[in-house]
C-alpha cells in the first residue's frame, strides 16, 4: 500500500508539471493567444485624452497650438502619443500656417514634436511642404527629415531628400538630389516624384 501512494504521488506530480509546462508554452492545436491574454498584455495609458489642445507661448504670445483627436501618455515613456494631429502656427500672434498628419508624437517637456503619416504644411498664401515624416524642433523654431520633400508655390515646384526649414517656409534648404521646376513648366506632377 506504502508503494502505491508513493507512485500516485509521483504520477499526480508528473501531470501537475506536464498540464503546467504545455499551459505555459501553448501546447495544442491552438498557439494563438485568445483575446483574453491579448487584452492583459496591451498597455493601458497613465492619461489619455479625446479632442486635446496644448499651447505653446512666449511672454504670452501664442507661438503655436497643437490639437488632436486623442493623446495618449504612458508610464515610462518621455513622450506623448496623437491620433490626427493638427498644429498651427503664429508669428506675434498671426496665423501664418497649418501642419497636419495621421498621428504624432511630442516631448511635452521641451515642446519638441514628430509627425508621421500624410504630412502637409499649409501655408496662409496657398504655399505648401508634403512629406511623409516631419520633426519640429521648439528650441530652434525649425522644422526636418531625411526624407522625401515636395514643395509648391505659385511660382515653382522643388522636390529632394532631406530638409531644414522654418515653418512659414520663409526658410527651404533641401540637402539631397533637389529638382526645381517652374509651376508652368510642369505638365504632369508625377514626374517630380
Amino acid at each position: 500500500m506504502k508503494f502505491g501512494n508513493a507512485f500516485m504521488r509521483i504520477l499526480f506530480g508528473l501531470s501537475a508539471v506536464v498540464l503546467t509546462c504545455c499551459g505555459a508554452s501553448g501546447c495544442g492545436p491552438n498557439d494563438e493567444p485568445s483575446p483574453v491574454q491579448v487584452a492583459q498584455v496591451q498597455e493601458v495609458p497613465e492619461q489619455q485624452f479625446f479632442d486635446y489642445t496644448f499651447t505653446e507661448t512666449s511672454a504670452g504670445v501664442v507661438q503655436w497650438i497643437l490639437e488632436s483627436d486623442e493623446m495618449k501618455k504612458f508610464t515610462g515613456q518621455r513622450d506623448a502619443q496623437f491620433t490626427v494631429v493638427k498644429m498651427d502656427f503664429f508669428n506675434d500672434g498671426v496665423h501664418f500656417s497649418t501642419l497636419t498628419a495621421d498621428s504624432g508624437s511630442a516631448n511635452m517637456l521641451v515642446k519638441d514634436v514628430h509627425v508621421w503619416g500624410n504630412v502637409l504644411l499649409l501655408k496662409d498664401n496657398g504655399d505648401r511642404l508634403e512629406t511623409e515624416e516631419l520633426f519640429f524642433d521648439n528650441k530652434e523654431q525649425l522644422i526636418h527629415n531625411d526624407i522625401f520633400n515636395r514643395t509648391v508655390t505659385n511660382q515653382e515646384v522643388v522636390t529632394g531628400y532631406g530638409l531644414e526649414a522654418t515653418p512659414d517656409l520663409e526658410y527651404i534648404r533641401i540637402k539631397d538630389r533637389a529638382k526645381g521646376y517652374a509651376t508652368e513648366n510642369v505638365a504632369d506632377e508625377s514626374e517630380l516624384n
